[in-house]
């Protein structure tokens, strides 16, 4: 279903909005998946998330007369700023600059900048977030969110899943710029002082030896953001 979301939306932006454009949040979860179980277990999500580079209300203005163009619509019926329709889909358009629509997030910047191509099933090319922007993007959001309850946090949870199903992202962060992983490594030791953060692993796991792996997935990213 996922899938099917960004494509259709991957196919009304076109060639060029494409290329200025990165998917990010909890639609592209399943695609920095790189283990067959726990793509099996991801949770769903009714929204497309993109970040684009802007400068201006105004450039805002003209990226939404031309959305409208390809099908985009705004319906009204939504609360959240940068929200458009594409038939049923909502899909949020979430600039760079947080002068524009009053939010952002620390790591749009960099996740644009570093986006990663990848292919969609129908053969349609998309840009994502890598996969260490992705994490410091998801931690950036629960923060924004005010924490929150961390049981029923979609942030928590697409950041344990990305834990669990990408042995990639060890090497990756290990490699990400010196303010990417001190943000991570503080972000998840204080996360991992929490009863509750222990017991969504627990949940999110349902294995022992998967429980095991995250544990030590969270110790090797923790000191990466120590040995700076």
């Amino acid at each position: 279903m996922m899938l099917q979301m960004l494509e259709a939306v991957a196919d009304a932006l076109g060639a060029e909005l494409r290329q200025q454009v990165a998917f990010v949040g909890g639609c592209t979860t399943v695609l920095l998946i790189t283990d067959e179980y726990t793509q099996e277990s991801i949770r769903g999500t009714d929204d497309v998330d993109l970040v684009i580079h802007l400068t201006s209300t105004a450039a805002w203005y003209r990226l939404e007369e031309t959305l409208k163009t390809k099908g985009f619509k705004n319906t009204g019926q939504d609360t959240v700023t940068c929200r458009l329709r594409l038939g049923a889909l909502k899909v949020d358009f979430m600039p760079t600059d947080e002068k524009i629509l009053g939010f952002s997030n620390t790591w749009f910047v960099g996740g644009l900048e570093n986006a990663i191509d990848y292919t969609l099933p129908n053969g349609t090319p998309i840009k994502v977030f890598a996969a260490p922007w992705f994490l410091a993007a998801k931690l950036q959001a629960y923060l924004g969110r005010g924490k929150g309850d961390l049981l029923m946090s979609n942030d928590i949870e697409d950041i344990i899943a990305l834990l669990d199903g990408r042995e990639e992202l060890i090497a990756e962060t290990k490699h990400a710029p010196i303010e990417l992983r001190r943000f991570v490594g503080e972000e998840l030791s204080s996360l991992l002082r929490l009863t509750a953060f222990q017991d969504v692993i627990q949940s999110t796991a349902q294995d022992p030896d998967r429980e095991t792996l995250i544990y030590e997935r969270l110790d090797r990213l923790i000191e990466f953001g120590v040995r700076i």
